[in-house]
């Protein structure tokens, strides 16, 4: 079965009470060999990439980083983020999902319907994919509703060192931190986890709302997130996930209507990119099926996991 790790109780104490940010002072020296490379090669583009061929060249995601994954409510945040772990995991760096919002056995079956590209996957291809992730590739944090950031801090540092995950899902930070006005809670839950996320060498991805009353058919700049302003300025990335609502709303109404047929299903917005160059739009079409973004107006599903293929 697929790990749903029950923490072991010892363990687990142990890494609630590091909850001090670890402090490193040290000469410039230590970083001799990050220097040499840099100074001799220039800064290159390095980090895990997402499915989709053509955002390669455009935004990774490195150790010691944190992305905030924003957007409207009911527009795919975490629908797409499971097919971008997948896509992490391909590439040898696991996992561990923790979402307070829906049970490990529905973020499982989501995933296992990317992966397979299809609504009903068989018996037997869902045995495959368990056996594939059982090999320390993914792990779900048990845990549905509002939580204490120390639980939080203590499973991102177990996840990190027992398990050596490479990335960690937390969504949604409202569910971390108790009340939407608590700005100062916070400011001080997304500052532990950058430092979390330093001090383990590990990829933090943080699943959060933007405020209500945004109108669907806009997408969300990056001072829309909910709450604390200082949320997006911690982050080292934003990625905006917006769905086309405009055209869902229309053909449904006018199914052969030209103007909306070939746009774009959903947008994903590099909104902030603190190690790279680039921001912008990418463009995604989604096939219902699979639960699949797509890179074109083919909507043909991807390949996820090759040695599944």
């Amino acid at each position: 079965m697929i790990n749903l790790r029950t923490f072991n109780e010892q363990d687990f104490e142990r890494y609630m009470r590091e909850s001090e940010p670890i402090v490193k002072v040290l000469p410039p020296r230590a970083w001799t060999d990050e220097i040499a490379y840099i100074l001799k090669n220039g800064v290159t583009l390095s980090g895990a990439t997402m499915p989709w061929q053509k955002t390669h060249n455009l935004i990774r995601f490195r150790p010691c980083e944190v992305t905030l994954w924003q957007g409207i409510s009911g527009h795919g945040k975490s629908l797409m983020l499971g097919q971008v772990i997948a896509g992490f995991m391909n590439q040898n760096e696991p996992a561990c999902i923790a979402s307070f919002e829906m049970k490990p056995a529905m973020t499982y079956l989501r995933m296992l319907r990317q992966v397979a590209g299809c609504e009903r996957p068989s018996i037997a291809f869902n045995e495959r994919l368990l056996d594939w992730l059982d090999q320390d590739r993914m792990w779900i944090y048990d845990h549905q509703g509002s939580v204490a950031p120390e639980q939080v801090f203590a499973a991102i540092r177990y996840s990190a060192h027992e398990l050596k995950v490479k990335h960690f899902v937390v969504d949604n930070i409202m569910k971390c931190v108790r009340n939407e006005d608590d700005y100062s809670g916070q400011k001080m839950f997304v500052d532990r986890v950058c430092a979390l996320a330093r001090e383990n060498s590990i990829h933090i991805h943080l699943v959060h709302h933007v405020r209500k009353g945004q109108n669907e058919y806009d997408i969300p700049g990056k001072f829309d997130a909910r709450g604390s302003g200082t949320i997006v300025d911690q982050v080292d990335q934003v990625m905006t996930v917006w769905r086309n609502k405009q055209k869902s709303d229309i053909l449904a109404k006018e199914p052969e209507n030209e103007k909306f047929k070939n746009e774009p299903d959903a947008a994903l917005v590099v909104a902030k990119n603190r190690h790279g160059d680039w921001e912008g739009k990418i463009s995604l079409w989604f096939h219902k099926d699979s639960l699949q973004y797509t890179p074109d107006n083919r909507c043909l599903p991807l390949t996820l996991i090759r040695e599944l293929a």
